[in-house]
C-alpha cells in the first residue's frame, strides 16, 4: 500500500511501543483479531499472514488491504484503536509510557522548535524537521502511547502547511502545541513570539 493509494496511512505515526528490553514480541505487530465488521472473516485472515510484521503501519495497511479486497470499511482509527489493544493488553509492560508532565525531552525540544523558526530560509522544511524530530521522540524508548495516538491525530486533521509564510509556520506550531497540552491554560502566541522571536 502506497502514500498514492492510502495518503492517511502515510501521516499516520508508525508506533514504537516499548517492552520490557524496548523490543517487540516476537509475535511482532500481526492483528489477530478483525474489527467486528469483519468478525466472518477471521478465519481467512489467520491463515492469510506468513510471517509477523514489525511495525505498527505496515500491519495497519496490511489489514487494511485485506478488508478493502474483501469490500469491508473500518474507519483507520479504529483498525489504529484496536491494534493497540491487542498489542497492549497480553503485556501491559509493552504499553508503560511515561505522562504528558513527565516526558524528560519535552522542554528542550519545544524550545529546539522554536529556535528553528527564528528566521529559516525555507518555512515549510523548518516544520517538516521539527515534526520529524517530534514524531521520532514520542515513538522514541522515552515517548508516550497516548501521545503518540494524539499527535498522529492532530497530523491528520491539522496537517503542516504547503507553503507557510514564517508567520503562519509559527501559528501553526503554536496552534499544534496548545492542543497537545490537553487540561492546560494556552500558550499565548504572543507570549511565545517574545519569548523566541524578537
Amino acid at each position: 500500500m502506497s502514500c498514492l493509494t492510502n495518503p492517511v496511512l502515510c501521516q499516520a505515526s508508525e508506533y514504537r511501543l516499548r517492552g520490557p528490553i524496548a523490543q517487540p514480541p516476537s509475535s511482532g505487530w500481526r492483528i489477530i483479531e478483525l474489527p467486528w465488521q469483519a468478525k466472518h472473516l477471521q478465519d481467512a485472515w489467520a491463515s492469510s499472514q506468513m510471517e509477523p510484521i514489525d511495525s505498527s503501519k505496515a500491519a495497519w495497511g496490511y489489514l487494511m488491504s485485506f478488508l478493502r479486497a474483501n469490500s469491508i470499511q473500518v474507519p483507520f482509527a479504529q483498525i489504529v484503536e484496536e491494534s493497540i489493544r491487542q498489542w497492549c493488553e497480553p503485556d501491559p509492560s509493552r504499553c508503560m509510557q511515561y505522562t504528558r508532565e513527565k516526558l524528560p525531552w519535552a522542554r528542550k525540544r519545544w524550545e529546539l522548535a522554536n529556535q528553528l523558526l527564528l528566521s529559516p530560509a525555507d518555512p515549510h522544511a523548518a516544520l517538516v524537521l521539527i515534526v520529524a524530530d517530534l514524531t521520532e521522540r514520542i515513538n522514541g524508548p522515552e515517548g508516550c502511547v497516548l501521545c503518540a495516538e494524539h499527535w498522529a491525530q492532530l497530523l491528520e486533521t491539522s496537517p503542516i502547511p504547503e507553503n507557510p509564510t514564517l508567520d503562519e509556520a509559527r501559528h501553526w506550531l503554536v496552534d499544534r502545541h496548545n492542543e497537545t497540552r490537553e487540561n492546560k491554560v494556552p500558550a499565548s502566541f504572543n507570549e511565545i513570539a517574545r519569548k523566541f522571536w524578537t
